[in-house]
């Protein structure tokens, strides 16, 4: 194993250039594959934000008693698809009116307009369903009325759908352009080794014992890749999160990023490139 450690590093060396172009076309696509997951993880974080804050409004009938009230709470309760039912009575709802816009509007019109409300906040997994629900509800013999926020909700979906449709093909694509730069990189430097390796044919070495350091380059690429890709992410990280950049774009700082993405991107790298390497060399042939 040291042997081939040392004969893998040996032949990276002596193809410096190449292996540096190599590490740094990768690194450049594991930094846009970086982007992507952290696009991609932050809007999951937004759009759970936004869910729970997404409820559905139930207007009730006029002169409903607080038993019939109470009894329509229970059965959205045994539904269980609300985190959190809130019940707004009309009283309550014109004095929060009367916080908005002028009191004096309000006793123009000389009685209170409003009905008796219950917010249904809806959990994130049963927001596909809510139309179901809201029909559901609108059965209810109290009810008078249902509002929620489709637009929003439909939105909220759009966008997740699309942008996952994008990380796939955009994660896919970079897939392909870091396993090609392994592969085109390794297979050169197969070919500048033929009659090293052809010498080893004749000495009877074996064709994993002529394989595996080229398959250790391989690795190494891919994680010279993932720690280029790594220092990049910290720079454009502390840039962002600088006093000049913060105070120009607030928004930025609040930003999630999961450290977690350090430990994934090494072996990802290591991956890609003993694959691609394997790949590069095909079948050894002894003549």
């Amino acid at each position: 194993m040291k042997m081939h450690l040392h004969s893998a590093i040996k032949g990276l060396w002596f193809n410096r250039w190449s292996t540096l172009l190599s590490i740094i076309s990768i690194g450049i696509c594991f930094f846009i594959f970086t982007g992507f997951f952290l696009l991609l993880y932050n809007v999951e974080i937004f759009t759970k934000k936004l869910s729970t804050k997404a409820a559905i409004v139930i207007y009730l009938k006029d002169d409903t008693g607080r038993t019939e009230i109470s009894s329509m709470i229970e059965q959205l309760k045994k539904m269980g698809v609300f985190s959190r039912i809130q019940y707004i009575s009309k009283d309550e709802a014109i004095k929060e009116m009367k916080n908005l816009i002028d009191p004096a509007l309000i006793e123009l019109i000389g009685y209170n307009p409003l009905s008796d409300t219950i917010e249904a906040f809806i959990k994130e997994e049963s927001l596909q369903n809510i139309e179901q629900i809201t029909k559901n509800i609108k059965k209810m013999q109290i009810v008078d009325d249902v509002y929620y926020p489709a637009k929003i909700i439909v939105g909220l979906k759009t966008i997740r759908v699309t942008l996952w449709n994008l990380a796939i093909a955009g994660f896919c694509l970079i897939s392909i352009a870091i396993l090609f730069i392994i592969y085109a990189t390794v297979k050169s430097f197969y070919w500048k080794k033929t009659e090293e390796i052809e010498i080893l044919k004749l000495l009877g070495a074996t064709p994993s014992y002529i394989r595996f350091p080229f398959l250790v380059e391989g690795g190494i690429i891919g994680l010279g890749g993932t720690i280029f890709a790594g220092i990049l992410i910290c720079l454009v990280y502390f840039v962002l999160h600088s006093k000049s950049f913060s105070e120009f774009l607030p928004a930025v700082t609040q930003i999630e990023f999961p450290v977690e993405i350090f430990g994934l991107l090494p072996v990802l790298g290591m991956f890609l490139g003993i694959i691609s390497s394997f790949f590069a060399l095909g079948k050894i042939k002894y003549q």
